[in-house]
């Protein structure tokens, strides 16, 4: 017992201002600002990535039926920036030779509208449709650690596994989606092809003067709606269309993930793919998330994959398979402020730039590299 109460954070008001927006005006709103630094031992080019990404995004409800159901815009701003000469986005193949992204997000795009949507729920929360400017990854092949900026940092344990071709966000589509019984759901989508979420007019315009789109249907299976992100089995059907030199393509993904004795999150994902711009023709992946005692908001991560690399992506080369482990630390050490460090290690094909730039055909491949990648993250909640 304290003699004197506790006085509140900045933090703690700043929360209870939002809630009271909620409340009054239907606004649910957030911002943070994320860093990401990488290192690694073996590099080609540069051996350090650092980039940095601010976020703003939230949803804001205008509709209230008798039934219940909502709708309103969601929105999410971001600028992306580096801090080092190249991002993390492209240090992996820039900087390593490797045919992946060490980390899919953090870019130097600058400013960037990836969610600009309409939210209509329907037949009481059981069905929803988005129309505007969306990102796919919202409903497509999502299990619980799926997220770049708070979990694994590699593509191929984020949507897709690498075998979804364009992963189009800030791109103009419809999708719906909902449940058919209390534990079978789908969803559809149709979006522009290409996307263009650092300029949406240009996408636009792009869309109709191509028509190229891009396709998905997923059906899936969870023992509960409320734990649709945690426990969750599914099947994701993609088709693309022909894009600049990628040609059209399409593939299918699975996954299947769950809490185990609310501490243990198991997972096992698979994808193929023809073309499209895929960056693999096959990939699995297979890990486990794991909670602290204690520690609900922590995350330890441990994945491993195998990965086919795609001949028409990579020039029509047939390169050897490629293998990739990920282990990672979440913690959240204040309400506001959490830190990842991670490893990673690839053993891959890699390709050398730098030969090919000088000429030099014959060391332009250098087969079964091995690159450890030190990482650090960190997110500051506003």
């Amino acid at each position: 017992m304290r003699d004197e109460p506790i006085e509140s954070s900045h933090f703690d008001a700043w929360n209870t201002t939002k809630e009271q927006w909620q409340k009054e005006y239907g606004l649910q709103l957030g911002m943070d600002y994320n860093m990401l630094g990488m290192a690694a031992t073996d590099a080609l080019g540069d051996s350090a990535a650092a980039s940095g990404a601010l976020r703003v995004y939230g949803q804001w409800d205008m509709v209230h039926t008798d039934s219940g159901s909502t709708g309103g815009v969601v929105f999410k701003f971001e600028h992306r920036h580096k801090y080092t000469d190249t991002s993390p986005k492209d240090f992996g193949l820039t900087e390593l030779g490797y045919l992946g992204f060490a980390h899919s997000l953090y870019g130097d795009q600058g400013f960037r509208t990836t969610h600009l949507f309409w939210r209509q729920s329907m037949l009481e929360e059981r069905m929803v449709a988005y129309a505007g400017f969306l990102d796919m990854t919202d409903y497509t092949d999502f299990y619980a650690l799926a997220s770049p900026w708070n979990d694994f940092n590699n593509a191929v344990f984020t949507t897709g596994s690498g075998t979804i071709g364009g992963l189009p966000d800030g791109a103009l589509g419809v999708m719906l989606g909902g449940f058919f019984t209390d534990h079978v759901y789908g969803s559809a989508s149709i979006l522009d092809a290409k996307g263009n979420a650092s300029d949406l007019t240009q996408g636009v315009k792009d869309l109709f003067d191509t028509g190229a789109t891009w396709k998905s249907l997923e059906i899936g299976y969870t023992p509960s709606s409320d734990m649709l992100f945690i426990d969750n089995a599914h099947v994701s059907f993609w088709q693309r269309d022909a894009v600049g030199s990628d040609k059209e393509g399409h593939g299918v993904s699975v996954s299947v993930s769950g809490l185990v004795k609310n501490q243990w999150l198991p997972f096992i994902r698979a994808g193929w793919a023809e073309d499209g711009g895929a960056m693999y023709d096959a990939s699995v992946s297979a890990g486990f998330g794991f909670i602290p005692t204690n520690r609900s908001e922590d995350m330890l991560g441990l994945a491993f994959n195998w990965a086919s690399p795609m001949a028409s992506t990579f020039g029509g080369i047939d390169f050897d398979d490629q293998y990739t482990a990920e282990l990672y630390y979440r913690s959240k050490l204040t309400p506001w402020f959490q830190l990842s460090p991670s490893i990673q290690v690839m053993n891959h094909t890699a390709i050398n730039f730098d030969s090919i730039d000088a000429g030099d055909t014959a060391n332009a491949l250098i087969k079964d590299k091995t690159d450890i990648v030190f990482g650090l993250k960190a997110q500051f909640l506003f």
